[in-house]
């Protein structure tokens, strides 16, 4: 990895910037606030706006599917990756069904009530994140988890370095998709955070910190 590029951090559904609060970033590395867009080539020319040149892509779980179709659309923009809380496959009717109940919610004035459902007590901020990104990006972020594709055979394409993290007790994205992720990208690193659960970055900030300041390997 080239001494220019710069780390990238996408946050997930439902959260901004705050997810990196505990974590001690890379000198330089670039914060999206909130992922959104009308399609995910959109969001993915976000991502890469923040950052000129070679990128270290740090996605946490939607912030991981931007990083997906950024591999898909300009993989030599990406000199590192580092994966936390991701899911390669395509929805499932059992989602599909999920997000279209939260839409109809939304569109019904609901939004505070459902996020209270949607996003759990603990770890604390959460809900406060929640409630910052509003109800038109999390439209849009819902529109983002219906359309994406299976991103399986962009992650088998790339050979750069990568890392992979999750959090034992993840339920949302279990460690068993993490699992798949390394198998499917032999030179990935994984790492399986014990007592963790789905927000990683809150749960374990050192974790995060101490794999973005590891020299890269290829």
């Amino acid at each position: 990895m080239s001494d220019d590029t710069r780390t990238v951090l996408l946050p997930g559904t439902l959260c901004d910037a705050a997810l990196w609060s505990g974590v001690s970033l890379p000198s330089g590395a670039e914060v999206l606030n909130t992922v959104g867009g009308t399609s995910l080539a959109q969001a993915a020319a976000s991502a890469l706006h923040l950052a000129p040149g070679p990128v270290h892509l740090v996605g946490f779980s939607l912030g991981a599917l931007i990083a997906f179709e950024v591999l898909r659309l300009a993989p030599e923009r990406v000199a590192r990756l580092t994966l936390i809380a991701a899911n390669p496959h395509a929805p499932t009717r059992k989602q599909l069904d999920a997000w279209a109940e939260q839409e109809r919610a939304v569109l019904a004035g609901e939004f505070g009530k459902l996020v209270s459902t949607l996003v759990p007590a603990e770890p604390q901020g959460v809900l406060e994140m929640a409630l910052r990104v509003g109800p038109e990006t999390f439209l849009e972020q819902l529109h983002l988890l219906r359309s994406r594709p299976d991103s399986r055979s962009a992650l088998t394409g790339y050979t750069g370095p990568l890392t992979v993290l999750v959090g034992e007790n993840d339920t949302t994205t279990p460690p068993s998709l993490a699992v798949e992720l390394r198998a499917l990208a032999p030179q990935a690193r994984l790492r399986q955070v014990p007592g963790a659960g789905h927000y990683l970055p809150l749960d374990a900030p050192q974790c995060i910190s101490d794999a973005l300041r590891e020299p890269a390997y290829a």
